[in-house]
């Protein structure tokens, strides 16, 4: 597939998370020649921050009081205090193994309206607790990831029309509406919904929905509550056989080895 409207499943594990609040005076400039040593979100509670961003030719990056920027491992810039009062909050951390989603392999700003709530979280304390349980600074990143991620899996401009079809597939994937039910939610011909879909996703609406049928269906086989018949039909597979040959296709083996 083309582009899929869902989640990529994260293969990372996070280690080192650390907080870090700082005001400085305008002009004040930080450098990381030597590229970041970890991966940052950079909030900027009041002032102005402009990023510098070194490489072939360089790049300004502004960030305004209220914005969020994404600063990979490994970065090369150097960032500039560049109004009076300028204070920002960084939560830094690593990764054991696996890599970052592909939307935050580059230096970004994200459009993240709550952005000042989710980083604030970090910053205070867990009720009966304190905020330094390193599985609280997680579900704080964790969270942060998902809204994130919500945000960029939106389709570009152009599949906007596609918005209520993608969203009902993704609530309703078992259900076996035909393509003209996604069609009609989206105010648009049966032909020029699938002409649309394909461009978008690189599959058909019912491929589409076929695989995630099949992610769902591998979960419920590894929960182990549940064999291949009953994973087949909770998934709305009405044909057995049918479900193990897409099964096959999709991850090199039949539903019975998992």
């Amino acid at each position: 597939m083309k582009y899929q409207f869902y989640p990529e499943e994260p293969h990372f594990t996070v280690k080192g998370i650390d907080l870090q609040s700082v005001g400085r005076p305008m002009g004040y400039r930080h450098s990381f020649r030597a590229g970041r040593a970890k991966h940052g979100f950079i909030y900027v509670v009041s002032g102005r921050m402009c990023d510098t961003l070194h490489g072939e030719g360089e790049a300004l990056l502004y960030a305004d009081a209220g914005e969020l920027v994404f600063m990979p491992r490994g970065t090369v810039y150097t960032g500039t205090y560049a109004a009076e009062n300028t204070e920002i909050r960084i939560v830094q951390f690593d990764l054991s193994d696996g890599v970052l989603p592909s939307y935050l392999s580059h230096p970004t700003k994200l459009a993240l309206p709550n952005a000042g709530e989710l980083i604030g979280a970090f910053f205070e304390p867990m009720k009966g607790r304190g905020r330094d349980h390193p599985f609280y600074h997680l579900s704080c990143l964790y969270r942060l990831l998902l809204e994130i991620d919500e945000g960029c899996a939106a389709p570009p401009k152009r599949y906007n029309r596609l918005r209520p079809a993608l969203y009902e597939l993704q609530a309703n994937w078992q259900k076996n509406e035909p393509v003209s039910h996604y069609a009609a939610l989206c105010d648009m011909s049966e032909v020029n919904f699938r002409r649309l879909f394909r461009e978008y996703i690189g599959a058909s609406p019912i491929e589409y929905r076929n695989d995630l049928r099949l992610s769902r269906a591998r979960g419920k086989l590894q929960s182990g509550e549940y064999n291949v018949s009953e994973v087949a039909e909770l998934c709305g597979f009405s044909n057995l056989s049918f479900f193990t040959r897409l099964y096959k296709k999709k991850y090199g083996h039949t539903p019975k080895c998992e």
